[in-house]
């Protein structure tokens, strides 16, 4: 099979996605040195909400700490504005990789006009430019990557920042989330051969279907990072939905002729903690699923920390979206159609 054979995989992976994925735990590592350095100049008092600003892959970060951090009053902004409602006990992060995001450059320009607390995670590009301009902090993380596979620097600078400023008192065993993360890549990495690879058997389970992910808790934000995977690494169709609030709505869908659902695969992500009521929901929704023809794939998270279990099932479904778009003969690293419409945008403004 293409996936495991090595000349094959570079033929299509150009621009060494499944590299870059493979080097995850090193860039959680480094990102969180990264984060460390940044905190011993840091002079701030404890914010009362923090509001992470972005778009894409620069804003899935916001969600995987939001999710994880759900005791905390975390709020995630993709827009071209602020809400009216941050104030200046706030803690603003804007996050864009590049620097040049248009829509999280609009709202770094009205968090400094508002005089926010404010922290910029970005590689560079005009975000740097003007963050040097304004006198405000920046996290400088390494550039040349896709956005959405630096979600390590995007990510941890943040857990160390509020870590220092004790914004939450979730435990964070940083060291350990790491070395399960190089636990889970051991088994999922390219060179592991499909019939020990649970990541290469998802994708093949997923070839010519539509990926649906379902999550729950502190899995909706990994549910909405693997759809976003799905559709920018494997150029599929791909949806997410929620429980329980998907039992309320979205389960009818699965009315729908047995013909259509036959090309429908859904990913449940299950947690080793999961409520016994979720647990029924799940098998229920399960058996709907199957009967009514789709398919249906299970995700276990496993680990004792509750980070380690997300960003492990994160990881897993990472690797299937880069596996799936071998199997579709795709870049996984093209993102035409984005760029396209950036540069439409950017001749629209020069008008």
């Amino acid at each position: 099979m293409i996936l495991d054979d090595i000349i094959g995989r570079m033929e299509i992976d150009r621009r060494n996605m499944l590299v870059t994925a493979r080097s995850f735990p090193e860039q959680c590592e480094e990102a969180i040195k990264i984060g460390r350095e940044f905190s011993k100049k840091l002079r701030m008092k404890k914010p009362k909400r923090v509001f992470v600003c972005g778009m894409g892959g620069s804003a899935i970060a916001g969600d995987i700490l939001r999710t994880w951090l759900k005791n905390s009053d975390i709020n995630v902004i993709r827009s071209y504005d602020l809400p009216g409602y941050i104030s200046r006990e706030d803690l603003v992060f804007v996050s864009s990789y590049s620097g040049n995001t248009e829509e999280t450059l609009s709202m770094f320009g009205q968090a400094v006009r508002k005089k926010y607390k404010l922290i910029v995670i970005s590689s560079g590009g005009k975000l740097e430019r003007k963050c040097k301009e304004a006198k405000i902090p920046l996290i400088r993380v390494p550039a040349g990557m896709q956005p959405r596979a630096a979600i390590a620097y995007l990510f941890f600078p943040m857990v160390v920042v509020l870590k220092k400023l004790r914004f939450f008192r979730e435990r964070a065993d940083l060291k350990k989330v790491v070395e399960n993360l190089r636990e889970v890549r051991n088994e999922i990495s390219p060179e592991v051969r499909t019939r020990e690879n649970m990541a290469k058997r998802i994708a093949i389970r997923l070839r010519g279907k539509i990926p649906l992910i379902y999550g729950f808790g502190r899995f909706e934000g990994v549910a909405l990072r693997a759809k976003a995977q799905f559709n920018e690494n494997s150029k599929a169709h791909s949806f997410c939905e929620t429980l329980p609030e998907m039992n309320h709505n979205a389960i009818m869908g699965w009315k729908a002729s047995r013909e259509l659902n036959k090309k429908l695969a859904v990913i449940f992500i299950r947690d080793k903690e999961e409520s016994e009521e979720m647990t029924k929901r799940v098998e229920f929704t399960e058996d709907v699923v199957k009967n009514a023809g789709g398919s249906v794939i299970e995700i276990h998270s496993i680990y004792k920390s509750t980070l380690s279990r997300i960003l492990s099932v994160m990881y897993t479904l990472d690797f299937a979206s880069i596996y799936l778009a071998i199997l579709h003969r795709k870049d996984p690293s093209d993102t035409e159609l984005i760029t396209d419409l950036k540069f439409i945008l950017r001749e629209c403004d020069k008008i």
